[in-house]
């Protein structure tokens, strides 16, 4: 049986915090590790981020993390972004810390559509576009910790 149509579950451990994410039969292993080594990169800064909750918005957020008001401050994507929620979440979500992601990928034609969803647009929050490489896997170990700085990836920032 081809490992991308088993249902998975995976537990990862970062910041004295667990977290447990289901791979769908059909979804790739690489989204699930992207968005648990967003977590473990941005929990300490946002303690509260959660992954795949709906926040009554028209998309569903892959990490998230909530203001007082419920309100998100910090958004994440990992994966696939089309050109319309690109330009969504940059233009509407000003004041949160937008994250996008990427797998073993040249970067630069989604970094263009960044700057041309961002050229209009007042930001009081950053926009950033981060590329794990093909291998970024070895940042978990056999028990689930994850191990990874920001040093260890590729990472472009619009402030």
């Amino acid at each position: 049986m081809i490992e991308r149509s088993l249902r998975r579950k995976l537990t990862f451990h970062a910041h004295n915090r667990t977290l447990v994410l289901v791979k769908r039969p059909n979804e790739k292993l690489e989204h699930r590790l992207m968005m648990a080594l967003l977590w473990a990169l941005y929990l300490p800064q946002y303690p509260g981020v959660r992954v795949e909750v709906a926040i009554g918005t028209r998309y569903k957020p892959d990490l998230v993390a909530l203001n007082a008001e419920g309100q998100p401050i910090f958004w994440a994507e990992a994966g696939e972004v089309g050109l319309d929620k690109l330009r969504i979440l940059c233009g509407r979500y000003c004041a949160t810390h937008l994250v996008f992601a990427k797998w073993a990928m040249n970067t630069m034609p989604f970094a263009r559509l960044i700057e041309q969803a961002l050229r209009d647009t007042r930001r009081s929050a950053p926009v950033e576009l981060i590329c794990f490489d093909d291998h970024a896997g070895r940042f978990v170990d056999d028990t689930g910790h994850i191990h990874i700085t920001f040093a260890d990836i590729e990472r472009t920032t619009w402030a």
